[in-house]
């Protein structure tokens, strides 16, 4: 069975992350491990709560069975997309495992556990069925998750209930990426399987949307814009933030041009200056940034770039824009955890 705390609030210290790293290496690791040895994590967990807490309040934590080592913490924003840049920043600030401790900032699959809330008897993971809905367009499964304790629990523990469970089978990442829309069953579905058949239709899923090098495709679309012109966008798909959790500031860089068709689209010769202006700025970024999307239409190309906002990649990017020959280029900068900016183009 795993371990799973709930959050609580209070105030963060100026620099939360390192914080937690100088006490868990002083103290932390160890007074944890001994109290999982004793089997009572009463007084330790109490206090690994009030570290992660100082962090951020929707912060969670796990403890469970390591990889490579012998447990790991978990620190994971527990799908709330506003602080997954957070807890990535936590991951990659921690020191390196050891043959105790290893970090992971997602919820591993764990289908051999159950989930247990005071007051409730034991979750079976077994017990639970799922539909699948498979959405191409919007390249997600759609599920309706029931097991034979939702009829006995209230809405909102339920719907937590069916979130663990995903969790548990997929694990946390697959869920963020892979699974779209989620709702409880109290009675079963007619067309339900057992839930042990999700994992492989994800993964057969996830299949048909990678590229051959195993990166994300990418999907072209067409459209209009408001005033009725031509659009032509590509964006990555998946487009889901759980990817790269500390890309959380939305760049869009708006780039004009003049030499363009009937239907406002860019000649030939000027898509391929776009398209080396588009390296230019992409190579400027590395690990701190990522073009997501572009849209093109009447004479401008808007490049959706994300990137750290802890980093000074937004300016990298303000800096490298000037010397374009067919007007100035113009760039806004926007916080954006959730991708709130490219969702149009799911």
């Amino acid at each position: 069975m795993r371990i799973f705390k709930r959050r609580r609030t209070t105030a963060a210290p100026a620099d939360p992350i390192g914080g937690f790293w100088s006490w868990w290496e002083a103290t932390g690791a160890a007074q944890i491990a001994e109290s999982i040895a004793l089997r009572d994590l009463t007084a330790a967990g109490a206090v690994l709560s009030d570290q992660v807490r100082r962090i951020h309040e929707n912060l969670d934590w796990e403890l469970g069975h390591g990889l490579h080592a012998e447990h790991v913490l978990i620190v994971t924003a527990a799908g709330d997309p506003g602080t997954r840049a957070i807890a990535r920043r936590w991951l990659r600030a921690a020191p390196p495992s050891d043959h105790l401790w290893e970090y992971a900032d997602l919820r591993r699959p764990s289908p051999d556990a159950g989930i247990k809330f005071d007051g409730m008897p034991l979750v079976s993971i077994e017990s639970a069925l799922v539909t699948i809905e498979p959405d191409s367009r919007e390249a997600a499964l759609h599920v309706e998750v029931h097991h034979p304790a939702f009829p006995a629990l209230p809405d909102e523990l339920r719907k937590r209930v069916t979130f663990l469970l995903l969790d548990l089978v997929l694990g946390e990442e697959l869920v963020e990426t892979w699974i779209g829309a989620i709702s409880p069953a109290v009675v079963p579905p007619a067309n339900a399987v057992p839930i042990a058949e999700l994992l492989p239709a994800v993964a057969s899923f996830a299949a048909a949307h990678v590229a051959e090098d195993g990166g994300p495709s990418w999907r072209l679309m067409e459209g209009e814009t408001a005033a009725g012109d031509r659009l032509v966008a590509t964006a990555m798909v998946p487009l889901r933030s759980i990817q790269m959790p500390h890309l959380d500031t939305h760049v869009a860089v708006e780039v004009p041009y003049q030499d363009a068709r009937e239907d406002g689209l860019p000649k030939d010769e000027t898509l391929s200056h776009l398209r080396d202006f588009e390296d230019h700025l992409t190579n400027r970024l590395g690990d701190s940034g990522r073009l997501l999307a572009h849209e093109t239409a009447a004479g401008s190309r808007t490049l959706h770039y994300y990137v750290d906002g802890t980093t000074p990649a937004a300016a990298q990017l303000e800096a490298a824009i000037t010397g374009w020959p067919d007007g100035p280029v113009t760039l806004k900068v926007t916080a954006d955890a959730g991708w709130e900016g490219v969702r149009h183009l799911t």
